[in-house]
């Protein structure tokens, strides 16, 4: 698990003396923690200058399949691939709450509220938990296949899916109405950032390709090749200039984002 300088592209820490299957990782608010979560099953947090272990707990009881903060890094939501979905006090490194409506989840998002914890899951169910208490506030209905990946945009207006019949799905957070359909790629869909100003999404497939889209427009402004196997997961960087992306050909790719 390295932690890479962006400017240099050097690998600064690699966490984990021993090797392990990690699949999620996620930063912190401030930038000074990283938590990771894998199948060992734990969630371990990390100080990302020094590469040193802070402290481990939780133990979901299948491989941990994604993990995110809240925006005001107090809370940390996670999903198991077999079992459920988990609300943690960070300061108090104990479980508030836990849903186990699906029997297996693959992506979790937070909303930037943090008053909600949207859901992607292997049976092909997305929908939307109260942060408080886990219950259920929203079923978004008529996914016929999994749910690789789901997040809210910055103001937590829009809500994205990207899903394993190759389609992005988009819904407005006010009543949870399925405003969008972006469909192009011509395999799974398993990650899906918004821009920071919410006018881009990008999405990553088992094509080997990037997408950007124009949300408003509803269509596909480019798509970005250099990947030799299936892109995972991508994200915007905060400023809106960069967009990262890793996949299954083991390495970590930084793109511009050209503005016309």
């Amino acid at each position: 698990m390295p932690v890479w300088e962006v400017q240099s592209g050097l690998a600064r820490h690699l966490l984990y003396e021993n090797p392990q299957q990690i699949v999620a990782c996620a930063f912190n608010p401030e930038g000074n923690i990283v938590a990771c979560g894998g199948f060992d099953r734990a969630i371990t947090f990390w100080n990302p200058v020094t590469g040193e272990e802070i402290r481990k707990f939780g133990s979901h009881s299948s491989p941990v399949w994604d993990i995110v903060f809240g925006s005001d890094g107090r809370e940390l939501v996670s999903c198991g691939l077999s079992d459920d979905v988990r609300l943690w006090d960070v300061g108090r490194g104990d479980m508030t709450w836990n849903n186990e409506g699906e029997k297996g989840y693959l992506s979790v998002s937070f909303g930037p509220s943090g008053k909600t914890v949207a859901y992607g899951s292997r049976q092909g169910n997305a929908g939307v938990l109260d942060a408080t208490d886990g219950r259920s506030i929203a079923e978004l209905i008529g996914l016929d296949n999994p749910v690789g990946d789901v997040t809210f945009s910055p103001s937590g207006r829009l809500l994205a899916a990207g899903t394993d019949d190759n389609t992005i799905y988009l819904w407005n957070t006010d009543r949870y109405q399925r405003v969008a359909m972006l469909e192009g790629h011509s395999h799974y869909v398993n990650g899906v950032g918004f821009s920071p100003d919410e006018t881009l999404l990008v999405s990553g497939s088992h094509d080997k390709t990037i997408g950007i889209w124009d949300i408003v427009g509803q269509r596909r402004l480019k798509t970005l090749n250099g990947h030799e196997d299936v892109v995972l997961r991508v994200a915007f960087s905060p400023d809106g200039t960069l967009i990262a992306s890793i996949s299954w050909d083991g390495t970590v790719r930084l793109w511009g984002v050209a503005r016309e």
